[in-house]
């Protein structure tokens, strides 16, 4: 049996405690150093790593103020694991003058999976890859001044009953009616 005593600390002060060495009853684990106020906003460091922050309302944070062009102003890294972004009652928007989502690993991929719907507005749109598949359970919808398409080896396009009957004009009109929200 050790003589040593627990390096514990905790001192209760007007409108905040600070910890040190404590052991949080809820997550069994140590605090290595916390300062919470009354209110329930500070921070939280434990000795396996973790680090928690809390605020009731705006986490506002600045940095790059004397910033440097081609030098950072803001880096968030992970050794190991997933950087995750949640606003549980919210929207996610990020804004810059540019945004670039770049996967590095060879096998990486771009995923976005929305619930409703997926809409690019910009006044040039490119997409270039080596696959390409469209596939659509209810409708596809091509409309433009001019439609070019090539393929090397084979190009074909059907049109349906209806849309081939009658005359150009009203063919056209379809064609806008289905666009009619872009064209607004």
């Amino acid at each position: 049996m050790s003589d040593e005593q627990p390096k514990e600390y905790y001192e209760k002060k007007p409108g905040f405690v600070v910890k040190s060495g404590t052991v949080n009853k809820t997550t069994g684990k140590t605090t290595d150093y916390s300062v919470i106020t009354d209110n329930l906003q500070g921070f939280i460091f434990t000795t396996d790593g973790e680090h928690q922050q809390m605020t009731r309302k705006t986490s506002y944070e600045l940095s790059g103020i004397d910033g440097k062009d081609g030098v950072p102003g803001k880096v968030i890294r992970v050794k190991k694991g997933d950087i995750v972004i949640e606003a549980m009652d919210g929207d996610v928007i990020i804004r810059g003058n540019n945004v670039r989502i770049v996967a590095l690993d060879g096998a990486g991929e771009v995923t976005v999976n929305p619930g409703k719907q997926f809409s690019v507005n910009a006044p040039v749109t490119s997409i270039k890859g080596g696959v390409g598949n469209m596939v659509m359970t209810n409708s596809a919808s091509i409309g433009a001044q001019s439609v070019d398409t090539n393929g090397n080896i084979q190009n074909s396009a059907a049109n349906g009953a209806e849309e081939s009957q009658g005359s150009i004009l009203s063919q056209l009109l379809g064609v806008l009616k289905k666009f009619q929200k872009f064209l607004e």
